[in-house]
């Protein structure tokens, strides 16, 4: 099954959520075993309360709540100790999935406005802004065949100096390893350092416009990494007197059609779009600035485009980078997928500042903050595979009991049937149905009639269900009956 969340045990703590935490931060190396154990305890206790406060997640317990805030106000845990610890484990999980697998990755900022802030430094363009806090680059971890979620395998916090602002007219003069873009590469060598080189050899890091980065792209051609990086800058091509922009036009060059579905997201309305698909081998010039020792860089490209949109702001161009074979339509098919698959990291951070609540931690000092954002990091990973897991397999007409118990579904049932009062039914409804029944649980209203619920929904839903069977199984243990 999915999660076993349930057996009624202390404090409403899961047995999975213990077990998820020790597999996370059982092998963190806090110099005492006893604050490894209390981590752990933090830990399973805000993924079993993904969004409420540190207190909050302690349920009225003032032994459990005391614990948590030594552990969080104590110098002497070092916050890069709880990160590496979660690293490991999933450095550990990939290298036992088979195939390849996506390191795909973007940054954001996570902003405060209370007292510690004035700790922390700028995240945007205004140096004197109220709000300020960090900037944190982050890697997630994809299974690609199964395109299901393994873990958070790299992130990295950091303050901007307020004497920097002012300063960009000297950007171009600064060392490539002084600027902000050489995060790109820091995560690649910090990605080679946990991995073996087996499993490092099946990994493809997927980027969006801003890793389009000369020094990046040579980096991981000679690390023989691999790579798909949404292009950026048009570059001259050193075996052709053309640009690589210009090459890519050519109708000759079209390797496939294909129609797919656009979902709605934002401001962006759903509609099916006719794209067309090219790919080809091309030599890129090093920029002209980059001194005449820079060699060209050899890699195949892939444009997806529509010809035409309704919206011309919305016609889709992709130009792909990447170090994948594209001799076949079947290759470059998986090279677009990974791509679309980058939209992952974006749900990520969207979990865990929304759902998980990263930006709503209230703490005394910013050593406290930064302990605690580290271990929601790690919350947010499995409150996405929640959703994730759920929304995959409800797309099938498979019965619910292979992701639900018996007291789930029919109280799932009861709850979601309540004004109609229908009757239980004699066999499992379908995945499809208890997804959105979830979903409504959770407040789903389906205003856009999209019929896609999101993460946040489904999470609050499965929460306030699994609350009713909670109580309903504490009833069985008193004695006082409650049968379905």
């Amino acid at each position: 099954m999915l999660y076993n969340f349930m057996n009624y045990l202390e404090l409403s703590m899961t047995s999975e959520d213990r077990r998820w935490a020790q597999q996370m931060f059982g092998s963190c190396d806090l110099g005492d075993a006893r604050r490894t154990r209390r981590l752990e305890d933090v830990a399973a206790r805000l993924a079993s309360h993904a969004g409420d406060s540190l207190a909050s997640s302690c349920q009225s317990s003032k032994a459990a709540a005391l614990g948590a805030y030594r552990l969080i106000g104590n110098d002497n845990v070092c916050p890069q100790a709880i990160a590496e610890g979660g690293f490991a484990a999933v450095a550990q999980m990939a290298s036992g999935h088979e195939g390849d697998l996506l390191a795909v990755e973007d940054t954001t900022s996570v902003v405060y406005a209370h007292t510690v802030a004035a700790q922390l430094g700028t995240t945007g363009s205004r140096c004197e802004a109220k709000q300020r806090g960090y900037l944190v680059h982050s890697v997630l971890l994809l299974h690609a065949n199964s395109e299901r979620t393994v873990g958070l395998l790299e992130q990295r916090r950091w303050c901007r100096d307020d004497a920097s602002y002012g300063k960009k007219h000297a950007r171009k003069q600064r060392a490539y390893e002084d600027k902000e873009s050489f995060k790109w590469q820091q995560a690649s060598e910090r990605i080679e350092q946990r991995l073996d080189a087996q499993t490092l050899g099946r990994v493809i890091s997927v980027c969006d416009r801003e890793c389009d980065i000369y020094e990046y792209l040579r980096y991981k051609l000679e690390r023989g990494q691999r790579f798909v990086v949404r292009a950026q800058a048009d570059r001259v091509l050193s075996d052709q007197q053309q640009t690589l922009f210009a090459k890519l036009q050519s109708p000759d060059s079209v390797l496939y059609e294909s129609q797919v579905e656009i979902a709605q997201r934002g401001g962006r309305l759903a509609r099916k779009a006719s794209l067309r698909v090219c790919a080809c081998g091309v030599s890129l010039s090093a920029p002209a600035n980059r001194g005449a020792g820079s060699p060209a860089l050899r890699v195949n490209v892939v444009r997806v485009y529509e010809e035409a949109a309704e919206q011309e702001k919305a016609r889709l161009n992709w130009v792909l980078l990447t170090s994948e074979a594209v001799d076949s339509a079947e290759r470059v098919k998986k090279i677009v997928r990974y791509y679309e698959l980058r939209w992952r990291i974006e749900e990520y951070h969207k979990a865990w500042k929304s759902g998980v609540g990263v930006e709503r931690l209230r703490q005394q000092s910013e050593g406290n903050l930064e302990r605690m954002v580290v271990i929601t990091a790690f919350v947010a990973v499995r409150v996405l595979q929640l959703r994730e897991r759920v929304g995959q397999e409800s797309e099938s007409a498979l019965p619910c009991d292979g992701v639900l118990e018996a007291d789930e579904w029919r109280m799932l049932w009861l709850l979601d049937h309540k004004e109609k009062k229908a009757p239980l039914p004699a066999s499992p409804p379908s995945l499809a149905w208890a997804c959105l029944a979830i979903a409504r649980l959770g407040g789903f209203l389906d205003t856009k009639h999209t019929g896609r619920p999101g993460w946040k929904t489904l999470w609050d839903g499965w929460l306030r269900l699994q609350d009713r069977v909670e109580g309903l199984r504490l009833a069985r243990e008193l004695g006082g009956g409650g049968t379905m």
